[in-house]
């Protein structure tokens, strides 16, 4: 996809990206939903590829802009793709119903995810604030502060 593209710029590119990226993964998942049940196996594994990278790009992206709740979304990241790796098997067995279920769902799943970007700008906005204070009390400030509480 296009996220070393953004190397170097700032959370509001990084969550526009992450914005298209899900806008893509809707598209698709609508484009499986549609597979007939022959080509449907073929098609659903190609799905959770993407969504496995998208998901592992997303949280490189995180980790750059120091999003303070990385391990959770890790973990939430987690759960849904062991979900998504459980109904590909299905599919695979011969059972497309459990992967056409799973698609059903991943809608509303991906959407959850969108509240990770808010978060992502909310964290960076947090840190470049945080960043401002210090440069903005200098040294000589900032240690007399810290004097004054000890």
């Amino acid at each position: 996809m296009f996220f070393s593209s953004l190397k170097g710029q700032g959370p509001h590119s990084a969550v526009r990206a992450m914005a298209l990226v899900r806008k893509r993964l809707l598209v698709q998942v609508g484009a499986v939903a549609g597979e007939p049940d022959e080509r449907f196996p073929a098609a659903f594994m190609r799905l959770v590829a993407e969504i496995e990278a998208a998901l592992r790009k997303e949280e490189t992206l995180m980790e750059a802009v120091g999003f303070p709740n990385l391990r959770e979304q890790r973990r939430d990241n987690a759960l849904l793709l062991a979900g998504l790796h459980h109904a590909l098997a299905q599919v695979e067995g011969d059972q497309p119903a459990t992967g056409r279920g799973a698609l059903a769902a991943l809608p509303d799943l991906l959407s959850l995810h969108r509240f990770s970007g808010l978060a992502v700008l909310a964290a960076a906005r947090h840190g470049e604030r945080a960043r401002r204070r210090v440069r903005a009390a200098g040294p000589a400030r900032s240690s007399g502060a810290r004097a004054r509480r000890e």
